[in-house]
């Protein structure tokens, strides 16, 4: 486990170091999981089982999850230190307020179980509705009391709870990780799922040159965005997306 300087700082917005990949786990507990690196031990029990609780009991997972990053546009971001995660992100864009009511009360049900050891990004003056990070700095104790509890079967996501009777519900089937090198390389005249969750990639982790339509049409603005994250990131400027862009994209 190793950790670094990030854009000049040393702890994310909350308070966590930052971390190289090698610092991070990806338990892969549901399908769409396997794009979400975590940082390993505590933060990784309590942001799977949100994961895990928001799947069942706010609304299925449909769309990558995303997890820790090498490079981010905020530079204090959580995602550089692998204690955040981006939960259907094309459907709740950065900025605005998507979220149907009904789904809000859903979310905000179980932060309350989760005691304040997740945040939500909908708190933040611009909102983030996609958006779930450990809401205690690092080493603090309710961190690890809550991941004991998590662990001992609170909300039997991990055992049965206490007392149930009852097995806990097992998780989804999980697929495979998928390599960054099989990922479908993406250029100007593709359209789809793989094209929207790279413009929504693109416009949450670099809005400072991104805001493309996340209409899952790979045009003109698209290239335009791919060909200068690029260029930033010492790439081949191609405007073409492949194993190498993926990979400097934060894609494992």
């Amino acid at each position: 486990m190793s950790f670094r300087i990030a854009y000049g700082n040393k702890y994310s917005e909350n308070g966590w170091r930052m971390c190289n990949r090698d610092a991070c786990v990806v338990a892969n507990p549901l399908p769409y999981t396997n794009t979400a690196p975590i940082r390993a031990g505590d933060a990784a029990t309590i942001l799977n089982a949100w994961i895990i609780w928001y799947h069942r009991n706010v609304e299925p997972l449909t769309s990558p999850v995303w997890g820790w990053s090498n490079e981010n546009a905020v530079g204090n971001s959580n995602h550089l230190s692998g204690t955040a995660v981006d939960i259907n992100a094309p459907k709740y864009p950065w900025g605005l307020r998507s979220m149907p009511r009904d789904r809000i009360v859903k979310v905000r049900a179980g932060l309350r179980l989760f005691e304040g050891a997740v945040f939500w990004g909908a708190d933040w003056g611009r909102a983030d509705e996609m958006h779930y990070q450990i809401g205690y700095p690092e080493g603090d104790k309710r961190i690890a009391a809550f991941a004991a509890k998590l662990n001992a079967g609170h909300l039997g996501i991990y055992a049965p709870a206490p007392g149930s009777g009852t097995p806990a519900p097992a998780p989804a089937p999980a697929p495979a990780p998928v390599p960054s090198s099989s990922r479908p390389t993406l250029s100007r005249g593709g359209v789809g799922t793989h094209v929207r969750y790279l413009q929504s990639l693109l416009n949450r982790a670099y809005p400072a040159y991104s805001t493309l339509v996340v209409d899952g049409d790979f045009g003109p603005a698209t290239e335009a965005v791919v060909r200068e994250f690029q260029r930033r990131a010492g790439l081949p400027v191609d405007g073409i997306v492949g194993p190498a862009t993926w990979l400097r994209l934060g894609v494992q």
